[in-house]
């Protein structure tokens, strides 16, 4: 746990490069350079906005950090970072954008600075329907007779402390990136169904099979990704049928078969 009330950012990164992203951060955010999982389990937590990953390091770092983050702070942006001229679609990490070379301080503060927004975004939908949840459950203990009761009057104020700092992160984000994060904590219910009822998979955001064709997406007894290739961000190929399961738009989860 950390000291800060601020959002922070972990850096996975074995370069020199995660001193120069502290500098260039805004002194708003808190930067943490992660040095080993261990110390991860230790400063990673749910104040963790976003987490900058070096996509050079070892895909068992990479995985492990992947994982990391899912126990750690569930709701984290990731940022892959690469010294590549072009993005990178990085197999065990489900990174939410990329920072290819050249990295300048600009680049790095306005992508930084968004997945910050858009991760607050996500945090603040939570509390608020968490509130929203105990407000009627008091209301309901409470027969509807609410004006003097003390918790009842605190969990209102905090339902409005909320609402406002949803809505003014609505202003800073576009309607695609609202989009975006109201689907990720909030999927359609044919998703959450899904969830519950196939085993977990390596995939934070990959889907367990094809819709078009049905082919399972699980790991091959030799610990090979089975049916799919991954073509990008959120995007996978099935290898059976060509279908592309696309989930960076909820109204493009699946496009039509290549020919």
């Amino acid at each position: 746990m950390r000291d800060g009330d601020g959002p922070t950012v972990a850096v996975f990164d074995d370069s020199t490069r995660s001193a120069l992203y502290r500098r260039w951060l805004p002194d708003a955010i808190e930067v943490v350079t992660v040095q080993s999982i261990g110390e991860g389990r230790r400063v990673v937590d749910g104040s963790t906005a976003v987490a900058l990953v070096r996509h050079e390091l070892s895909e068992s770092k990479r995985g492990a950090v992947a994982d990391l983050l899912d126990e750690q702070s569930p709701l984290v942006r990731t940022v892959l970072t690469t010294s590549r001229h072009e993005p990178v679609a990085d197999r065990v990490l489900d990174e939410n954008a990329t920072l290819c070379e050249p990295i300048d301080r600009d680049s790095l503060r306005q992508v930084v600075s968004r997945q910050v927004a858009m991760a607050s975004y996500g945090r603040l939908l939570v509390q608020y329907y968490e509130c929203t949840t105990r407000l009627s459950s008091r209301e309901v203990e409470l027969r509807g007779d609410s004006c003097d009761d003390e918790r009842y009057q605190r969990l209102e104020s905090r339902r409005e402390d909320l609402a406002a700092g949803i809505k003014t992160l609505q202003k800073r984000l576009s309607a695609e990136a609202l989009r975006s994060v109201l689907y990720e904590i909030a999927p359609p219910e044919q998703e959450r169904v899904a969830r519950e009822r196939e085993p977990p998979t390596s995939g934070k955001y990959r889907p367990d099979g094809c819709r078009s064709c049905g082919r399972n997406w699980n790991v091959n007894p030799d610990g090979s990704p089975a049916g799919y290739r991954r073509l990008g961000a959120f995007v996978w190929e099935c290898t059976d049928c060509g279908t592309l399961h696309d989930r960076s738009d909820p109204v493009n989860q699946r496009v039509a078969r290549r020919r």
